[in-house]
């Protein structure tokens, strides 16, 4: 992104965290690389099963009203977008800083996280956020 915005006009408008319950990892990873946040979709079984009909949600959302409350994420990120927002060049983090970020997170909870994590480890190990 850095690179390309040298020669071309790219801004960055933000992240989007996808399929998590918290944002605790999503919050220290742009304390480390300053980005707006423009939404946080939680991990919703419907998402998931739009995919695996090769729906749309909208489209689902049709026949299931219920489902409306979904379709608004995505039209939060959609009317931040169409806002042509400034946007950023975020600061570049190395292959190190980012294990590190993610290493710090997982294996050393912060006081934060302590209490949460006693209960998580007695229930399950879900990884709540995943950066590919």
């Amino acid at each position: 992104m850095r690179e390309k915005s040298r020669v071309h006009p790219l801004r960055l408008a933000g992240l989007i965290g996808n399929r998590t319950s918290k944002r605790d990892l999503i919050d220290k990873y742009v304390e480390a690389c300053p980005m707006p946040v423009l939404e946080v979709l939680p991990l919703i079984e419907d998402i998931r099963i739009s995919r695996v009909k090769g729906k749309t949600l909208f489209e689902m959302a049709e026949n299931e009203p219920s489902l409306l409350y979904i379709c608004d994420y995505y039209l939060n990120i959609a009317d931040q977008l169409l806002s042509e927002p400034e946007g950023v060049v975020p600061r570049e983090l190395g292959d190190r800083e980012l294990f590190t970020l993610l290493s710090d997170f997982y294996l050393s909870p912060s006081t934060s996280n302590t209490s949460e994590t006693n209960q998580t480890n007695s229930e399950s190990n879900d990884l709540d956020f995943f950066l590919v």
